[in-house]
């Protein structure tokens, strides 16, 4: 009986493994139509039940149909991510299946399309656990444009082909994984062994990632879809011998022949590196230009100014090493490890960052982040970049620099976020920049050594199945007898910012050879913290610590220290490293330097900065005002910020300028992301030798949104006082309002997505003068590539007014902005000439010169629509009334030129209220132009559909 026992024990721990070992079979036969960019498959498939229950049921993957239209689910992300490539494209350029039939024995099951991608096929009869079930499949795939998502075919008549054939899907927890094609490299399929004939015309080249087995065959087995290349010339094919095994390693896009011996040399080395680090290697690599375009290494590419100067930043070699250990990288881990890339993606992402930091300390460690720019680029014969800190920055710190800006935003999310609900920029910010510079902290603290030989341990265990984060928990915690529920419970669960400040330090009285060191945790976040005692910036000393509390004082073994340190070389992500660094003797002891730099510059943590920079500005009163701005703000936004602007006007031979204090508080919990407060005050002059005085206060309240949405709402509160100088030659005169103040309660809502753009804001004003309500509404329509429509209504109404004047109407084509918002009205108080047909687009919008003014209510309509490359055709019209008289119907229409659209345009009027204006005399002096250089804007209008 004990023998008996031991054989069924045995027989039971066996059978899942030979079960689960049993793969799925595909044999396909397919032909290449190049002219109808067509492929004709005969396919069979044999699925085994390894999935623990009794089937009736099996699912195919038809990826190719998530091409076919812009409802599917690639559709709509690739509209997300701002793609409209899909959106527009062609019938001719989308993909699909077409005539499919399926055969079981010889019979036609029967079967149905869910969401586009998905065949459900009905079974004769239930498939028991382990047993098989034969599909014999016959369908043309339509091969959709590689512009869409890099698949596909190209303009040169090459091709990049994957998850165009037909797949079985995998089983998880008894059921289908329906996982909708999105172009983010996730991997719904089983092991299967494949055996693929592809015919092809004459002239084309095929290899793919799979043995070649023949000139039109692949074989093998593989976790993923298979990846096919057909190129016009022979790919390249290196074959290395690393560690007594062999690994072919083809390049699928062409390279410079002459670069050659550079690339053989460079992926040697990066393979040998990567062996060392992980183990064995997979035995083929295939690089796709879609690999080369999805995992480039950014900023080492030449710059180039509009074909007239380029300036090289690293060395062909340098650049190419760069490049190309990030491809071979990305295909080495994607193949060793086995993951879930949407919930665990940030395995082998991370781990992809963190042998590329290693690869660059360990072959690059004198190396700029900028190279050879700061030599290169020259004006005058200066070479101004080399006064910049970020000509000094290490190219190590690209991944520091990318997670503090996104973070300094407040746009950055949590390491374990679904890669689906990840916004475009935290795809690598956080994926891999962030979970890169955290496996990076977790070496240091439990030594390179060790965490990386249990990476080895990782990758063995997940050769025959999916690995987790508790496998990856469970294997760092066996091997270094820590307890990490910090890193994996916590940390990469929250998106807690870590900040840490070293606030003071004092000899300890009781002890002589012990310091006391006060940090401040300002998340309060469990972590451990390395502190480091310097002498001439060598290491004297180090400690690691583990913080629990907001603030505590730690031991530290006294030396002969002349600063301490904490979070040395940026071990781990946080989100300011600008308050890690106290010096330890001098007038400095206890603090940082000061220093003052001209211009803004990535943040030297080694200073307390204050930038500052020329501020040159014009408009008709002022002339042009010269002057000095003195600011703090760097590209990484602070939580308190401050800007103060002393300029001289040579218009008026006197002092004027600007100041401003604004403090940023971002919210973790609640309906807001962030909360900005700031105060102001600005003097300037708005009239010939008349001047105004602004103090403004504002708290600007902004929702929280879906990380991929282009959707922002914002609650914004504003109180101006404003004090005019009186004209002397009319100081009698009541209209001439000299103090007046104004509260602004106002909410606005934006989707900013790239076919359907909206954007709404209603705004309540109040004043001891009047109160007034307002409505604008912009929508803009992209019906054809670059071709917009749009139309904007505005509806304004006093719900009092007591002014005598028309200075604080409703504008109808022009605006007097009392409020001093808009700082490019070169002419504000013009009432002819150049400066008088400057347009601004807010209140009624008309661009043809009416003189008219609504101090009752007014509601307008304006539009425009593409016409011929820069020119727009424009029409306005509406309705305004004043008090005690009638309501006027209005409209204009005219041309507009787009010089440099939304900052610099000309709108040349035809029809309007006044006629056929062409026709008028002196018809320049009704041409309107609008002048609006606003770098926020620009920053904006780059960054929408990232973050």
């Amino acid at each position: 009986m004990k023998i008996l026992r031991i054989l069924t024990n045995i027989i039971l721990v066996i059978l899942p493994v030979l079960c689960f070992s049993q793969s799925d079979k595909i044999l396909i036969s397919a032909t290449l139509d190049s002219l109808t960019k067509n492929i004709s498959v005969k396919q069979k498939i044999v699925f085994y039940n390894n999935t623990g229950i009794t089937l009736d049921k099996i699912y195919l993957h038809a990826a190719a149909n998530s091409y076919s239209n812009t409802n599917t689910v690639l559709g709509k992300r690739k509209l997300e991510d701002r793609n409209k490539t899909l959106y527009f494209s062609k019938y001719m350029d989308r993909g699909r299946i077409n005539d499919l039939t399926i055969f079981i024995n010889k019979r036609q099951p029967v079967f149905l399309l869910r969401d586009f991608e998905f065949y459900e096929v009905n079974l004769f009869s239930p498939l028991l656990p382990n047993d098989s079930i034969s599909l014999d499949l016959n369908y043309n795939i339509k091969i959709p444009s590689n512009k869409i998502t890099g698949y596909g075919f190209s303009s040169k008549g090459t091709y990049v082909l994957k998850n165009f054939f037909i797949q079985p899907l995998d089983f998880i927890n008894s059921k289908p994984k329906l996982e909708p094609f999105t172009d983010t490299e996730f991997n719904p399929y089983r092991k299967t062994n494949y055996t693929i004939n592809f015919y092809h015309p004459v002239g084309l080249y095929m290899d793919g990632d799979l043995t070649k087995a023949g000139e039109n065959q692949l074989q093998g087995t593989s976790g993923d879809a298979v990846t096919m290349i057909l190129t016009k010339n022979k790919p390249i094919s290196f074959i290395y011998t690393i560690n007594g095994s062999q690994t072919e390693v083809v390049i699928g896009y062409s390279i410079n022949e002459k670069f050659k011996e550079i690339y053989y040399k460079n992926i040697k080395r990066e393979l040998l590196f990567l062996n060392e680090k992980l183990g064995k290697l997979p035995s083929k690599l295939l690089i796709s230009s879609k690999i080369k375009k999805d995992r480039n290494f950014i900023g080492v590419d030449d710059i180039k100014l509009l074909g007239l100067k380029e300036w090289k930043l690293f060395p062909d070699d340098v650049k190419i090493d760069l490049k190309m250990f990030q491809q071979i990288a990305y295909s080495v881990i994607n193949q060793v490890i086995q993951v879930d890339k949407n919930k665990y993606h940030w395995i082998p992402n991370g781990l992809l960052t963190y042998y590329q930091l290693n690869y660059l300390k360990k072959y690059y460690p004198d190396t700029k982040l900028l190279g050879n720019l700061p030599k290169e680029l020259s004006i005058i014969k200066i070479k101004p970049l080399q006064y910049f800190f970020i000509s000094k920055v290490p190219i190590t710190d690209r991944y520091k620099l990318g997670y503090r800006y996104i973070a300094t935003q407040n746009y950055d999310q949590p390491i374990s976020e679904d890669f689906l609900e990840l916004s475009n920029i935290n795809q690598y910010i956080i994926s891999g920049f962030k979970s890169g510079l955290s496996f990076n902290f977790l070496s240091a603290y439990l030594g390179a050594d060790l965490f990386e030989n249990s990476v080895k341990k990782l990758i063995e265990e997940g050769k025959d199945r999916e690995i987790t984060s508790s496998d990856f928990q469970r294997i760092l915690e066996t091997n270094s007898q820590k307890n990490l529920a910090w890193f994996f419970q916590n940390y990469i669960v929250t998106n807690d910012r870590i900040n840490f400040k070293i606030k003071k330090f004092y000899e300890d009285k009781y002890e002589k050879d012990t310091i006391k060191v006060r940090i401040t945790n300002k998340t309060a976040l469990p972590i451990p913290i390395l502190i480091t005692g310097e002498k001439n910036k060598k290491i004297i000393n180090q400690k690691w610590v583990f913080s629990t509390n907001k603030d505590s004082l730690y031991s530290f073994k006294n030396g002969e220290y002349d600063r301490l340190l904490i979070n040395k070389n940026y071990l781990f992500p946080e989100i300011n490293d600008n308050d890690n660094l106290l010096n330890t003797e001098g007038i400095y002891k206890n603090r940082k330097k000061l220093q003052m730099k001209f211009y803004a510059d990535v943040d030297n943590p080694n200073y307390t900065q204050i930038f500052y920079e020329p501020n040159i500005n014009w408009n008709n009163y002022d002339k042009f005002i010269l002057g000095l701005r003195f600011y703090n703000s760097s590209p990484f936004s602070r939580p308190f910020e401050y800007s103060f602007s002393p300029t001289y006007s040579t218009g008026t031979k006197s002092l004027t300028g600007s100041g401003a204090l604004n403090y940023n508080y971002d919210m973790e919990e609640g309906l807001f992301r962030r909360m900005s407060m700031g105060t102001g005050y600005t003097y300037y002059h708005y009239d010939k030798n008349l001047s105004y005085k602004k103090y403004s206060g504002n708290v600007n309240l902004i929702f929280k949104k879906r990380p991929r949405s282009d959707i922002n709402r914002t609650i914004g509160i504003s109180f101006n006082s404003v004090e005019r100088e009186k004209d002397p030659f009319k100081i009698l005169e009541k209209n001439d309002y000299s103090h007046y103040n104004l509260l602004d309660l106002s909410y606005s809502h934006s989707d900013k997505r790239i076919i359907n753009e909206w954007y709404s804001k209603t705004n309540f004003q109040h004043s001891n003068i009047f109160n007034k309500i307002s409505t604008e509404i912009y929508f803009r329509h992209e019906y054809a590539p670059n071709k917009k429509i749009s139309l904007r209504y505005f509806g304004g109404y006093f719900i009092n007014n007591h002014s005598n004047s028309t200075y604080f109407d409703f504008g109808v084509d022009h605006i007097t902005d009392y409020s001093f918002n808009y700082m490019d009205y070169l002419g504000r108080s013009a009432t002819g000439g150049l400066f008088y047909q400057q347009y601004i687009m807010a209140e009624g919008g008309f661009k043809s010169m009416l003189d008219k003014s609504a101090n009752k209510w007014i509601t307008s309509l304006n539009g425009e629509i593409h016409l011929w490359k820069p020119f727009d055709l424009y029409a306005d019209m509406g309705l305004y009334s004043n008090k005690k008289k009638s309501t006027y119907f209005i409209y204009d229409s005219g041309v507009k030129l787009n010089i440099i659209p939304e900052f610099l345009e000309l709108y040349l009027p035809i029809q309007s209220t006044l006629g056929f204006e062409p026709a008028k005399n002196n018809y320049l002096s009704h041409i309107r132009f609008t002048f609006n250089f606003n770098l926020s804007a620009v920053v904006t209008h780059f960054r929408r559909g990232w973050y």
